[in-house]
């Protein structure tokens, strides 16, 4: 009888060890699946922000244009 109750008492304590051990995985889990909805909001930024980087691109390009084009202008092409 001593024998049985011995190995019923390994086998809860083994039987807590592993409740404890999945407490911790489901808890990396969870820090896991946060961190990848965190991530996907990080890449809609990045898409709003490239939507905007081809437009603002295209201004500053317009600009530079028109700056070369009234310095033609004004003072030629050619160095005096």
């Amino acid at each position: 009888m001593a024998a049985i109750e011995g190995e019923l008492g390994r086998a809860l304590h083994q039987l807590g060890k592993t409740r404890q051990e999945l407490g911790e995985l489901k808890q990396q889990l969870a820090d896991l699946l946060e961190f990848f909805s965190a991530m996907r909001g990080a890449f809609k930024v990045l898409n709003w922000l490239g939507k905007l980087a081809r437009p603002m691109a295209a201004i500053v390009a317009l600009g530079v244009a028109l700056a070369a084009a009234w310095n033609a202008a004004r003072g030629g092409i050619y160095p005096k």
